[in-house]
């Protein structure tokens, strides 16, 4: 029941920031307000995944990952003709420092390291595709346990090469921006908007290309939020209702997509508070490992020891939990490491947005120019 709970925790968290990601693209790309975005998309999602059901999840979530690939995929193909090259990609990432794949510092406050990367980064897979329920109920809808075990290993190069491509569109992005940082110059409010207004100032010359890199984005959301609704509807079922009262099997379909489209509101209300977490990516990963860590030591206890008992395995995971958030959420925390950002070649011009750094000068000039006037009105001169 406790390891239920904290599943439940996690994937209530976690899909409030999901739901949250597609709308600043949508407000990127199209200029529509970020609170109907949020509500259109959560709506359209728990609606589709109320009435589908499992089925619903599993035939949307094929088409949905093929548009997640092509939408990254092309922007790495963009952000190659920009700079010269897939292989020039490469070399302007090297040279701003951004491919520094082997530091193998042990500092714990340090965010990215080879030993954090690759021990985390196990942990994190695991406890996603071996005690997440979200992945296991998909597992359990095919036919034999053979079929289902050769699902999940076709999923490993699947998910690697998607990966990759993320990477490499990370540093395309880079490449193409190297000399005119947007966050600075033209005023995206944060990293997190970075991709879509890519999409919007360099693809917008092929038709068609920001509506699908849209509807990839939008592909990613919808197929997780719409596998938690129907897998956190099995469990309130399963592991809440039917331990304390007898439910009809008649009943069981109707209240499984209530359940769903309870969830799925409550995802809502918490993507309206999503942006209060920091960037997308972090924030993601940050509930992962602070909420399923602990998750999959407690089953990783279950299958390779016989002497832990109830309460010792209880306390220590509400303790890993306690600290873990502590750590992931608590303060004072070490900030993330800022590499240099240039804005050497971008385009001073009078039509173009303020940058940070003038409006800095110029508020401090006229704050100056303001104290003047108020001394000599006062006295005799400045």
């Amino acid at each position: 029941m406790l390891a239920s709970l904290t599943y439940t925790f996690q994937m209530v968290l976690y899909n409030g920031i999901v739901l949250y990601a597609p709308a600043i693209v949508l407000e990127s790309v199209t200029g529509l307000d970020r609170f109907i975005s949020i509500l259109v998309v959560g709506l359209v999602c728990t609606f589709y995944s109320t009435l589908g059901g499992m089925k619903a999840v599993l035939f949307t979530d094929l088409l949905q990952s093929l548009l997640m690939f092509v939408a990254v995929f092309s922007v790495v193909v963009f952000s190659a003709m920009q700079v010269g090259g897939f292989g020039q990609i490469f070399v302007l990432a090297a040279e701003g420092g951004r491919l520094d794949m082997f530091n193998f510092s042990i500092d714990p406050t340090e965010r990215n390291t080879w030993w954090s990367l690759m021990f985390g980064g196990l942990i994190t897979y695991l406890s996603l595709n071996a005690v997440n329920h979200t992945q296991v109920q998909r597992l359990l809808t095919v036919s034999t346990l053979d079929r289902s075990r050769q699902c999940l290993w076709w999923s490993l190069p699947v998910l690697s090469v998607l990966s990759i491509i993320t990477c490499i569109s990370g540093i395309g992005i880079y490449a193409a921006f190297k000399d005119c940082d947007p966050l600075t110059y033209r005023g995206i409010t944060s990293m997190d908007q970075l991709m879509p207004y890519y999409v919007v100032s360099a693809m917008r010359s092929a038709p068609g290309l920001p509506g699908l890199f849209v509807a990839g984005i939008f592909s990613a959301s919808l197929s997780t939020v719409s596998a938690s609704c129907n897998a956190l509807a099995a469990v309130t079922l399963t592991d809440y209702l039917s331990r304390w009262c007898a439910i009809p099997s008649s009943y069981i379909s109707w209240l499984t997509k209530l359940a769903a489209c309870a969830y799925g509101l409550i995802f809502l209300a918490l993507a309206f508070m999503a942006e209060y977490l920091g960037g997308v990516l972090q924030a993601a990963l940050t509930i992962f490992g602070a909420v399923g860590g602990p998750l999959f030591g407690v089953f990783t206890l279950g299958m390779f020891t016989t002497f832990a008992n109830e309460r010792g395995t209880s306390i220590a995971l509400l303790s890993g939990m306690a600290l873990t958030l502590w750590i992931s959420f608590g303060g004072p925390r070490p900030p993330p490491v800022k590499l240099p950002l240039s804005l050497e070649a971008c385009p001073f011009n009078v039509t173009a947005p303020v940058p940070a750094a003038l409006k800095l000068l110029t508020t401090s000039i006229h704050t100056e120019y303001r104290t003047c006037g108020l001394a000599r009105s006062a006295s005799s001169g400045c």
